[in-house]
């Protein structure tokens, strides 16, 4: 491997709002990929300098990150805000609570056992929702096809003594403990793509490409990375869509990211359909596909975009993330 000029930069730098350390890895020609992996063939990419960061990211990184998100009211766009601050105090905190209440059913699913709640909350917490999208409006003053203002609208919502009280409750039990997390460098390692993604998007930066992941790798294989735990019993997202024969172009290595949708071969098409039937619906289903990596330096694998429950997997699912300098 011939590093190149590393333009000045630091060897290492901190993101302040995680607190994570990042490593850098200096532009130049790299050896990656292995003609001994079926799916990738020994090539030479042009990379530019980037960092990679040091650790993956850990429980209590994403707990302070996803509260936020969770506590955010982002879809108040200014004439909305204008008309929530004419409102009663009451509605106000009534409106806040319905925000808590999407962003915590949207977030819910994708992050596990971090939004997990009591069973007894959680019973509450679906009921209050389910009840809030059936039980009839107060519309009796728009019964003739009148159409209510924005504000009307709003002034119109309606939450329950109980579904305040739960819904509270939940806010309160999950600030708690997303503040509380135990500090230290565990990683999370029930990850999806999903979540993955969003959280280096919530961050402003981005996932490794599989050609960052693997000259990392094969530098910090080599001792001359200070990165953690980058091989092993676990699996590390790319940005990358996978596809089984894309080592196989001949041109185009210059800080590559991967090919425009993801590709199975018909082998893997095969082993991915049950029954045969349905291979057109897994075609498909293969242009979403993205890489991961982590068993090995150059070992190749893939996940599914969709959001799946991690827990089903065999292997830890990690995320580990890069600051490109020349986008950040």
């Amino acid at each position: 491997m011939k590093a190149g000029k590393t333009e000045g930069l630091p060897n290492r730098v901190q993101n302040p709002a995680s607190g994570m350390w990042y490593a850098l890895v200096p532009g130049g020609t790299y050896t990656i990929g292995s003609d001994q992996v079926w799916d990738s063939k020994e090539i030479q990419v042009q990379m530019s300098p980037y960092y990679i960061s040091e650790t993956c990211v850990t429980r209590s990184q994403l707990g302070q990150r996803l509260l936020k998100r969770l506590l955010q009211e982002g879809w108040f766009d200014e004439e909305l805000s204008t008309v929530i601050r004419r409102l009663p105090e009451e509605q106000q905190a009534n409106i806040r609570l319905l925000d808590f209440m999407f962003n915590f059913d949207n977030e819910r699913r994708s992050w596990g056992d971090l939004l997990d709640l009591s069973p007894e909350l959680t019973s509450a917490f679906k009921d209050a929702h389910d009840k809030f999208f059936t039980e009839p409006e107060d519309s009796a003053k728009f019964a003739n096809g009148e159409v209510p203002t924005l504000e009307e609208a709003i002034k119109s919502i309606r939450l329950t003594p109980l579904q305040r009280q739960t819904l509270t409750r939940v806010k309160e039990e999950l600030t708690t403990k997303l503040k509380h997390l135990p500090q230290g460098q565990a990683p999370y390692d029930r990850a999806s793509f999903s979540n993955a993604d969003s959280y280096a998007e919530w961050q402003g930066i981005n996932l490794p490409t599989e050609a960052q992941w693997e000259v990392a790798a094969g530098l910090a294989a080599a001792g001359k990375l200070k990165v953690n735990h980058m091989v092993g019993d676990h699996r590390e997202f790319c940005s990358d869509y996978y596809a089984y024969n894309y080592f196989q172009r001949n041109s185009g290595f210059k800080d590559p990211t991967g090919p425009r949708r993801g590709k199975w071969s018909p082998t893997q098409l095969e082993q991915e359909t049950e029954p045969s039937r349905f291979q057109f619906m897994a075609r498909l289903a293969a242009r979403g596909v993205t890489v991961i990596r982590g068993e090995s330096v150059s070992k190749r694998d893939y996940s599914r975009t969709i959001s799946i429950t991690p827990a089903v997997w065999e292997q830890p699912h990690r995320i580990r993330l890069v600051i490109n300098p020349r986008q950040n």
